[in-house]
């Protein structure tokens, strides 16, 4: 059995009892996928305390549904798992990095108001700062790109930043990068799909020497370590506290 209630705004309990069906996985989307399609942060509560298994069918229709969202779920922010199971618990740790956009926290059974608070505790895009996530700090026009995220980044905000930089991306000069995270509320989903973004970004891929990195969250430091190693440029993370060195780093005074 399966159940979704809503627990104030933004902010959803998933209840699953019982070996799980077919059926159950399609209420769960007939009942989540207008939520993902709306406005987030979202909240997610799942309540796994009286859950015992799937079936073959069930599997597969959640893995339909869960692949069908993909570019939804960054629309959670925030996802607590009750449950006095090790083995889920394990689980939820190791998908946790796949899906660093969402925090993710596992809760037993008796802590059931913190997994609520947890799950409820969303950060607030309504003080995004005015002009959008994105601000530009310097043009590249001395060497260096430089830009300030602040709030949730949107599609908007992308295009805006590499209008500023056609000269940069249309030249054949090499430039180092900057990212300053000031506050980071995710993003919109909608980024993930844009084909014309993702030209855009490859394209600046190719004009860079060196990317510093510095304040950003930790999940994000980790999956930039990672995937440094396979960039055609010098990639590192600093800390906020550090930003002069990153400032050295990469020239830009």
């Amino acid at each position: 059995m399966l159940t979704v209630k809503t627990l104030k705004p933004n902010v959803y309990e998933l209840t699953l009892q019982g070996v799980l069906e077919k059926r159950d996985i399609q209420t769960m989307a007939r009942e989540l996928t207008p939520v993902l399609q709306g406005d987030g942060p979202l909240g997610l509560i799942i309540r796994a305390e009286h859950w015992q298994d799937m079936t073959a069918d069930a599997l597969a229709e959640d893995m339909k549904f869960e692949f069908g969202m993909l570019t939804q779920w960054a629309n959670i922010a925030r996802m607590a798992v009750v449950t006095d199971l090790q083995a889920v618990s394990a689980l939820l740790r190791w998908i946790d990095p796949i899906l660093p956009m969402i925090e993710m926290r596992s809760f037993p059974s008796s802590d059931v108001a913190a997994a609520e608070a947890y799950a409820s505790d969303l950060p607030d895009h309504r003080d995004a700062a005015p002009g959008g996530g994105l601000t530009l700090l310097a043009d590249g026009s001395d060497g260096v790109v430089a830009f300030e995220v602040d709030g949730r980044i949107t599609p908007k905000d992308v295009e805006a930043l590499f209008a500023q930089l056609q000269t940069v991306m249309e030249g054949d000069a090499k430039v180092n990068l900057l990212a300053r995270f000031k506050r980071w509320d995710g993003f919109d989903p909608a980024l993930l799909t844009d084909a014309g973004l993702f030209g855009s970004k490859f394209a600046m891929i190719g004009h860079l020497k060196r990317y510093a990195v510095v304040g950003a969250p930790s999940w994000m430091q980790g999956v930039i370590s990672a995937m440094g190693a396979a960039m055609p440029f010098e990639m590192r993370c600093f800390d906020a506290a550090d930003e002069d060195a990153a400032r050295d780093w990469v020239g830009w005074t």
